[in-house]
Parts: C-alpha cells; structure tokens; sequence
C-alpha cells in the first residue's frame, strides 16, 4: 500500500492508497467531502468533477495513487467565509439548479473554464462543460449562468426582480446547499455502524431458478446477512401499477434487473465480493424483448395471466365522424421510445431500527406513501 501525498482544498493530506482506490472513493468515504457526487463511477456523467491542478477532471476515473504532488480543489473550497462565489450565485440566479445532484461537478467544470477563459463563448462553454451531464435543467439556463459567473466574476451585478407577483421568480428554497455541495442525498448519509448492501441481479431475461447457493458468501469474513426470497416475511411484491415484481425473485426472473439475492456486509468491497460468491443454477426460458412481441399468442408468457400488466381504454367523441368532416387526414404508424427520467443521483436509500423499533427509511423517491405500505405489506 502506497503513501500519497497531496493537497485537497489547500491543505496538505496523506493517503495511503490501495491499488483500485479512485480520487472519488478518497474524498468521499476518508475524508467525507461529500459535495463530490458519484453519479456512475464509469465517467460517464461528470457529477464527481473536481478541479486537479487547474483542469477539470472526473475524479472516479483518477487512480488515487497518481495524486502524489497535486493539487485538488472540490466544491467545497469555493464558498469562503460565509459569501457564495460568484459561479455559485450566478448558478442559482440563472435557475440552472434543480435537483442538484450534478450542481457541484457542473461548478467546477465551469471554474475551470472561466479561469481560463473569464469571458466564454456559447461555444467555449460548451467544450468546457462537454463531460457533464444534466438531466433536469436542459442546459440552457447552465449555458447562461457560466456566462452570468464571468459578469459577476468583474464585479457586475445581476438585475434584480421588481415586485413578487405572479411569473416572478423566487428562489430555490435549498439553492444554496444545492450550489456548495452541502445538500445530502442518500449516498452521502453516514452513521455509526453503518452495513453496505449489493444485490445479485439477474443473468438471464427469462429463466426458472432451480437453485441458489449462499454458503460461500456467508462464509466470506466481514458478511453480516445474505438473503434470498425464503427470507421475506411478507408479500414477495413491488410495483407502481400492481405489485407483481418480486423483491427478490425465488421462482423465476423475467428480466435482467431482476434482483436474485442481496448481501449485507461492513463495507461495499466487501458486499460485492460476496455477490460474486452468490452461485445460482438456471433453466433459460425464451424471452419477450418487445412490446410487439409480448402480444402476440405464441409468445412466451412472462406470467400465468399472459403479458399485458393492464388494459386501458381511452376514447373522446365520435373518431370516424370527425375525420369525416376534416378538410385534411393523416395517418400513419407512430412509434415512441420508452420515456424515462434517467436521473443521475443512483437510486439507493439508507435505513436503521432505532431503539423503540421504528423503522426510518432515507431515500429518494416521488411516491413516499406508496412506499411506506409496500414496506409494511412486505415486512408483514
């Protein structure tokens, strides 16, 4: 294990650093700079962009053991007693803040640029901020609050709003924790004692589970629990429209994200180790890949009642009259892709018992009280 040394936000720091350990998983978990997102660990996303000796950069993609004599500032150095930078009230004046998962590592790619180029073109901008992703804003109002930062940055000020009536902006009522990094999601809660949880996903889109064995994972030294679908005492079901999708599937899998089994260890490494542990047998089963195909009789049937989840039927006025009386008629097929949020902030939630036995659930979700009666609904 190599000693690093480096400086983090100014202050010198010395990491000892393991072979696969990322810049990321050091100012996260040792020390706990969460305004640092993971949104991916792949680099696809730029939520955990930091700035390393003037250039932005994803810092799930940097080996810690490269950091020996650099510079790394995060999102939590901008912010200087008790005053926003002027990036981070250009941000929040623009409305380029919305759910914030992407705030920070936006930021800093955008520190990076306007201290090269203080005064960018749409066009510069565009480059600099070319490895972040947002999925709320649009990009428009980002576009417009880098070039808001340079202004403010040469002592410009933002045109204040007259009145507050209707159409007036307000502002975001957690903007300021979004654009400093402070506002918590689920990944970055911490507790004492706290276990980390990986789950078994499904290697076939259709199949029959014949067997699952778990002696090795409970074996490996650091697992505190696997479990399988045996080990639900109540209803074995989840879904928005009817709960039919099983937690943990004990029977069948009916697609590739179907959770087999999950484990509880002290540490993420180690709960991953013991996934890859985790040895199911499989009877592969011919699968459904499209709606077009799950309709049809000869078809595979997903579950015993056939593929269709719910019959909907919409309908408003007389359909063949009114084309009747149109001047103009089109038809044709239309197809339309699966629409699907693809937030960045990954899903996952924080739990615990306290000592009255409540159960707390931290997590991310539109749908707080749906969850809460399929939680009572599956742990009887």
């Amino acid at each position: 294990m190599r000693v690093i040394r480096f400086t983090v936000n100014g202050q010198p720091v010395e990491a000892k650093a393991k072979d696969k350990q990322s810049l990321l998983s050091f100012l996260r978990e040792e020390l706990k700079l969460t305004g640092t997102k993971n949104g991916c660990s792949t680099g696809h996303c730029g939520a955990c962009t930091v700035i390393v000796d003037g250039e932005a950069k994803r810092s799930c993609l940097l080996p810690l053991k490269q950091m020996e004599g650099k510079s790394v500032l995060t999102i939590e150095s901008l912010a200087a007693d008790g005053k926003l930078h002027p990036i981070q009230e250009a941000f929040l004046a623009a409305g380029a803040v919305q759910c914030g998962f992407c705030t920070p590592g936006m930021i800093m790619a955008a520190k990076a640029l306007l201290d090269r180029h203080p005064r960018p073109s749409q066009e510069q901008i565009m480059q600099g901020l070319k490895n972040n992703i947002c999925r709320c804003t649009g990009y428009t109002k980002i576009i417009e609050a880098v070039q808001l930062a340079g202004r403010l940055a040469e002592g410009k000020q933002y045109p204040e709003e007259k009145g507050g009536g209707l159409g007036a902006s307000l502002p975001d009522i957690d903007g300021e924790a979004k654009v400093t990094g402070k506002l918590q999601y689920a990944d970055d809660l911490d507790m004492e004692g706290l276990q980390h949880v990986k789950v078994l996903w499904a290697e076939h889109p259709h199949a029959q589970i014949l067997d699952i064995d778990i002696t090795e994972a409970q074996a490996l030294p650091g697992v505190t629990a696997v479990l399988t679908a045996k080990d639900i005492p109540g209803e074995n079901g989840i879904g928005t429209i009817k709960p039919d999708q099983p937690v943990l599937c004990g029977e069948k899998v009916r697609f590739l994200g179907d959770a087999v089994a999950l484990v509880v260890a002290e540490t993420e490494e180690i709960a991953q180790a013991a996934v890859d542990l985790i040895k199911v047998r499989y009877q592969v089963l011919p699968g459904v890949f499209t709606p077009q195909e799950a309709l049809q009789e000869t078809s595979a049937k997903l579950y015993p009642e056939g593929n269709i989840c719910k019959h909907l039927v919409h309908q408003v006025g007389d359909v063949e009259q009114a084309k009747a009386r149109a001047h103009i008629v089109v038809e044709g097929h239309f197809e339309t892709p699966f629409v699907e949020h693809a937030y960045l902030e990954p899903e996952s939630s924080v739990s615990f018992l306290d000592e009255k036995g409540v159960l707390t659930v931290y997590g991310p979700t539109q749908f707080p009280f749906e969850i809460k009666k399929r939680l009572q609904a599956v742990l009887n």
